[in-house]
């Protein structure tokens, strides 16, 4: 039995208000749902000991909170009450197997997930991720390349669909450089082992949310020396509205998705909280003649983007 004293709450609001965080921001910090947290400080679910070292720690409490709540003889035992736990704050009990991958620390960039207490803070965190009240962004498919841009000619197609969800968009292009085409990229544009293209770096935030990373290769034979190969800012329509102005037109599109864990980079430049996959999605133009003359590598928050494609099926 958990003995919770009636200045556990008030401390709680008092620390959290003196910190200037919000639910959201603690739970960022404490690794435990905000709606529980919220629960929590107004008395309508009791604290566990775990939460309070918890809260201790994250509102520099020196263990104040952490007197406040006392267990008694006839709980239960750590493991099953933390595995009851876990089963109740993450929407998805086949989570278990994925908890226990053994890359999980690594792909992170913290501490091992050494107890099933540890791993129930972290479900409930995604599951308030992933229940967002404002909904991802919608990444267009095919549309994008077509109708948007012709509608929308002095935008990029992340912008425009973007700018149709009611989001501001931003494209920060972070370095342009000539590399040798990595094995895949290489195959997606024909081109040999070792032949050069020009990287493109470039962020996308929504609402000044990086939601995605993008690294374009160009073949040196399409780009030359236009302000591809050497400008960050293209100016209005960004990459494709340069292309096109060199003659090339998208008029097929290949696109391949999987997903897996952020490299510690790819963590930092898109901000995302620990245990949030991405979706790689690697993308290739064709014009009408078949000639593959772009192909991007996306990395996109697996919380804050979703895919939608429609498509004519031959009967």
């Amino acid at each position: 039995m958990v003995v919770v004293d009636p200045d556990f709450v008030r401390l709680m609001r008092r620390l959290r208000q003196e910190h200037g965080m919000s639910f959201r921001d603690l739970a960022k910090k404490a690794y435990f749902s905000r709606s529980y947290l919220c629960e929590v400080e107004n008395g309508k679910k009791p604290p566990s000991l775990h939460l309070a070292k918890a809260l201790d720690a994250c509102l520099n409490a020196e263990g104040q909170l952490t007197r406040l709540v006392t267990t008694g003889p006839d709980d239960q035992e750590p493991e099953s009450r933390s595995r009851s736990a876990a089963t109740v704050d993450c929407p998805d009990r086949g989570v278990e197997a994925w908890r226990t991958h053994p890359t999980w620390s690594a792909q992170i960039g913290g501490p091992a997930l050494v107890n099933e207490s540890q791993w129930a803070q972290v479900a409930t965190m995604l599951y308030d991720i992933f229940v967002r009240s404002r909904p991802p962004l919608t990444r267009l498919g095919p549309d994008r390349y077509a109708g948007l841009s012709l509608r929308r000619q002095d935008l990029t197609p992340f912008a425009a669909e973007a700018a149709m969800q009611g989001r501001a968009p931003r494209v920060e292009c972070r370095a342009v450089s000539r590399q040798q085409a990595p094995r895949d990229i290489a195959a997606l544009l024909s081109l040999n082992l070792g032949d050069a293209v020009v990287l493109r770096e470039n962020r996308y935030l929504a609402d000044d949310e990086p939601v995605q990373l993008g690294h374009t290769y160009l073949p040196t034979s399409v780009v030359g020396t236009s302000t591809l190969a050497t400008d960050r800012d293209l100016g209005p329509g960004g990459t494709f509205a340069a292309l096109k102005q060199l003659g090339y037109r998208t008029a097929r599109i290949r696109e391949q998705v999987i997903t897996r864990f952020p490299t510690r980079d790819e963590a930092e430049k898109l901000k995302l909280p620990p245990g949030v996959p991405v979706i790689v999605l690697l993308h290739a133009s064709y014009d009408n003649d078949g000639f593959p003359f772009e192909a991007t590598r996306y990395i996109m928050r697996s919380d804050a983007m979703r895919f939608q494609y429609l498509a004519t099926v031959a009967a």
